[in-house]
């Protein structure tokens, strides 16, 4: 496990993080956004996780906003890399959760590339690598979005409000 630890010298730079959050959110208060998150998993069948510096501050899938003309699988490729030092190939979508009425993420089945564990300075307080049994210990709201993709599937799981998981149609 990495860990990045808070300096005096980053509390401006995270103060400028939060309120450009906080003003899209208001700015954009009738938009969807979308977001993009990685699911990686290494050769010995751990996943890769990262704990945000703000709250709920609850493990996760590396991601983030898809931003400007980028696909939802160049988001994820790039949000996975700049979160945690780890480099990746998207091999296909997982599951996209519409769930929420303001936004709809995608996550996408990715292989790791290479790279060295390092949490982003601005957003990640840790970054690890936890066996599918650990993030069950750890993260239930994770697994419990993890046990909605089953193994082999040949299409995406849709979430959508108010519904459980079924396949999407491609």
């Amino acid at each position: 496990m990495v860990r990045n630890r808070i300096r005096p010298l980053d509390l401006p730079r995270l103060l400028v993080v939060a309120l450009r959050e906080v003003s899209l959110m208001l700015a954009g208060r009738y938009a969807r956004l979308e977001g993009a998150h990685g699911l990686v998993r290494d050769g010995d069948g751990r996943i890769l996780v990262v704990r945000p510096l703000f709250p709920p501050r609850e493990w996760t899938l590396p991601g983030g906003k898809v931003t400007g003309r980028e696909t939802p699988e160049a988001a994820a490729v790039r949000e996975v890399a700049e979160e945690t030092g780890i480099k990746v190939v998207v091999e296909g979508c997982l599951l996209v959760d519409a769930r929420h009425a303001r936004s709809t993420d995608f996550v996408f089945g990715c292989r790791p590339l290479g790279g060295r564990l390092r949490p982003q300075p601005e957003e990640i307080a840790e970054v690890s690598w936890l066996l599918p049994v650990e993030v069950a210990r750890a993260a239930p709201k994770l697994a419990q979005l993890l046990d909605a993709i089953p193994e082999g599937a040949e299409h995406p799981i849709y979430l959508g409000r108010g519904e459980g998981p079924t396949a999407a149609a491609t």
